[in-house]
C-alpha cells in the first residue's frame, strides 16, 4: 500500500477547502485501490467521518511528525498555502511539512496551490530553497507560476492545471431544492445567490457591504430572491446578516452548515452569483449559473477572466457602486442562455484541466511503486 498524506487548510468549515480535499480523496480512490489517504485537520474527527480516511491534528507536532515519517508521498493540497498574505506563521507552517518531509526522503507534490504573496526576502529565500526540493508542482493559476518563478523556483516541472474542486459533483436537483425548502427558501422566483465575506483590506472599508446591499435591494424590487450563501461559518454568516440587515427588502440566508457536494446542489438553483468568495464563483461554474464576481484578491480576478464571466468591481483599489452592480446583474439576466453556453465551453476546459492533476499524481505513484518493487527484490 502507498501511504498519501494530504498538507492543507481543512477543519475550519471552509466549503472552498473542503471543496479540495473531497475532490482530491474522491478521485485519489477513483484511480488507485492501493492508497491510504491520511489528511492534516483541525478537526480530524469531523474529517474522518466526513471523508473516510484518516486524519490527525495539525497542531500536534508528535502526531504530523509521525504521519510524515509513515507516508511515501505529500500533498500540499489545494487553496493558497505558500503565502504570507494571512500571516507569516501559515507560510512557515507549509514550508516545515515541505521540510521535513524531504528530509525524510518523502515525495512532495504542490496540487493545484495558489501561490502569494510572499513578501519579504528572507520569506522569498525560504520558498525558493523549499519548494524547489519539491519532485511536481501543479498550480490553479497562471499568475502563480509566474510568482514562484519571480521567487527563484526552478528546479521540479510546474504545471499549471485548474482548482481541484472543478471535479466536485453535485447532490440532485431534488436533494438540493428539499434542502432550500427546508431553509424555508421560496423557490417559485429567480433566486440571485450572493456570497460575501469580511475583508478589511478593501479599500473604503466595510463600504462595499453597503453597496451590495442597495443592489440587492434593487434586485429583489424587480422581483428575485436574495439568497445568502455562508461558505464558511460562522463568520460568513456573521457579515452575510450585516448585509440582510443594512437592506431593506427581504432577503434570506442559508443558516446550516452544509457539504461541498450540497453546497453545489443549493447553488444550482440559483439564476445567478454575485460572490467574493472563489469557490461560489466556481461551484456556480459547475452548475452553469451565470456569475458577476467582486475581486478581493487575484484568484478572484484570474477565473473571471477565465470563465469570461462580468466583474463588479474591485474592492482592492476602487469603491463598488450600487449601480454598477445592479446594471451587470440586470446585462446578466438579459443574456441568461450567452452565459450558461460560455460557461459550458469554458467549464469543460478546466474540468479536462483539474483532472490533469490526478493524472499528474498517478505518475508519481508509479514511481512510488516501483521504489518499493525494487526494494523487495
Amino acid at each position: 500500500m502507498i501511504n498519501l498524506l494530504i498538507a492543507g487548510y481543512h477543519g475550519y468549515g471552509n466549503c472552498g477547502d473542503e471543496a479540495t480535499l473531497l475532490a482530491m480523496t474522491t478521485n485519489i480512490r477513483e484511480m488507485a485501490e492501493d492508497v491510504n489517504i491520511t489528511a492534516i485537520s483541525s478537526n480530524p474527527e469531523k474529517t474522518k467521518i466526513e471523508y473516510n480516511i484518516e486524519s490527525v491534528q495539525r497542531f500536534n507536532a508528535f502526531e504530523l511528525l509521525n504521519a510524515i515519517i509513515k507516508s511515501d508521498i505529500i500533498l500540499s493540497g489545494g487553496g493558497t498555502l505558500i503565502q504570507n498574505g494571512t500571516s507569516t506563521r501559515s507560510l512557515m507552517y507549509y514550508l516545515s511539512i515541505i521540510k521535513a518531509a524531504k528530509f525524510f526522503g518523502k515525495r512532495v507534490m504542490l496540487y493545484a496551490n495558489g501561490i502569494g504573496p510572499v513578501t519579504g526576502w528572507f520569506n522569498r529565500f525560504l520558498v525558493k530553497l523549499v519548494v524547489n526540493s519539491v519532485d511536481l508542482i501543479t498550480l490553479r493559476e497562471k499568475f502563480s507560476q509566474q510568482d514562484l518563478r519571480s521567487i527563484g523556483v526552478t528546479k521540479p516541472h510546474i504545471y499549471v492545471t485548474a482548482d481541484a474542486a472543478f471535479t466536485v459533483r453535485s447532490v440532485g436537483k431534488n436533494e438540493a431544492q428539499n434542502i432550500l425548502k427546508k431553509e424555508g427558501i421560496p423557490i417559485e422566483k429567480d433566486i440571485i445567490g450572493v456570497s460575501v465575506r469580511n475583508w478589511n483590506k478593501a479599500k473604503d472599508g466595510e463600504k462595499y457591504i453597503k453597496e451590495i446591499a442597495k443592489a440587492c435591494d434593487n434586485m429583489a424590487r424587480e422581483g428575485k430572491t436574495i439568497l445568502l450563501i455562508p461558505m464558511q461559518q460562522p463568520k460568513d454568516g456573521e457579515i452575510s446578516k450585516r448585509l440582510i440587515n443594512a437592506m431593506n427588502e427581504k432577503a434570506y440566508i442559508i443558516k446550516d452548515q452544509y457539504s461541498p457536494a450540497e453546497t453545489v446542489g443549493i447553488i444550482g438553483e440559483c439564476s445567478l452569483m454575485l460572490s467574493m468568495r472563489l469557490h461560489a464563483l466556481l461551484f456556480a461554474a459547475i452548475k452553469r449559473v451565470p456569475m458577476l464576481g467582486i475581486v478581493y484578491d487575484p484568484k478572484v480576478e484570474y477565473y473571471l477572466d477565465v470563465l469570461k464571466m462580468p466583474s463588479a468591481g474591485d474592492i482592492r483599489c476602487d469603491s463598488l457602486d450600487e449601480k454598477r452592480i445592479t446594471a451587470r446583474m440586470k446585462g446578466l439576466f438579459f443574456d441568461l442562455e450567452k452565459y450558461r453556453d460560455i460557461l459550458d465551453e469554458q467549464v469543460n476546459i478546466l474540468v479536462e484541466k483539474a483532472r490533469e492533476n490526478d493524472i499528474l499524481l498517478s505518475q508519481q505513484l508509479d514511481i512510488i511503486r516501483e521504489n518499493k518493487k525494487r526494494r523487495k527484490k
